[in-house]
Formats: structure tokens, sequence, C-alpha cells
């Protein structure tokens, strides 16, 4: 069998492209550059960063300030799980207490965190915005 002539730059994938063509990554690349894409990604971190940060403060605060109620729910939890195992997994019970308290305790450390603008001023590790 013998194959018909083809367009010698289909028979070669890395020929270059039409001269009135650039390549797709060059064009991709300008368009990047173009908008601004790698500024806006870096804005976008530094806001989702500070939304992050300004959160788990906020927790931390809910946790310091309601530590009494959630020791009381705690303590209700864990008196009825013991009574309804009839004080057979007690050791478990009062394990499992200690982890939920040091990881209340965790949160409540978190309210002095605070967010960026919270504190000194702006996020020194943001890169600054170039436009």
């Amino acid at each position: 069998m013998t194959e018909s002539p083809q367009d010698p730059s289909s028979q070669n994938p890395s020929s270059k492209n039409p001269p009135d063509r650039p390549p797709l990554a060059e064009t991709i690349r300008a368009k990047m550059e173009e908008y601004e894409v790698d500024r806006h990604l870096d804005e976008i971190a530094a806001t989702l960063e500070n939304a992050v940060r300004t959160g788990i403060a906020k927790a931390g605060a809910l946790a310091h300030e309601h530590r009494g109620d959630i020791d009381r729910l705690i303590d209700k939890a864990v008196s009825a799980v013991d009574r309804r195992t009839d004080g057979k997994h007690a050791d478990k019970i009062q394990q499992a207490r200690g982890t939920l308290e040091r990881g209340v305790d965790r949160i409540a450390e978190q309210r002095d965190a605070g967010s960026p603008a919270d504190r000194d001023g702006p996020v020194s590790d943001v890169p600054p915005s170039n436009g």
C-alpha cells in the first residue's frame, strides 16, 4: 500500500506555526500579562489569607469568651455518655474529654493572633501590588 502525499507540516507535529499565528503558549502568556493575572491572583490570595486569619481570631475570641459554657456542655456530654455506658468506657471518655478541652484551648489561643490589619499594619509577607 502506498500512502498518499500529505502536507509536510501535518507530518511533523513540532513544525512551526504559520507566520501569521504565534504559538499558543505565547498568546496565553501575553494575555496573562495584559490582564495582570499574577497581580490579581496575589491580591485574591492576600484577601483570602486575611479573611482566614480574621475568622480564626474571631473563633478564638468566642471560644475564650464562652469557655465556661463550653466546659458545661462537655461535662453534660461526658455525664450522659458515662451513664448510658454504665461507666464501662470511663477511661476513653475522659481521654476524649481531655482532647476536646485541649482543642478548645488551642482555638482560644488564636484570639490574640488577629487579622494582619488588627495588628501593627500590613502583612509584610504579601508582595505589593504591581499596579
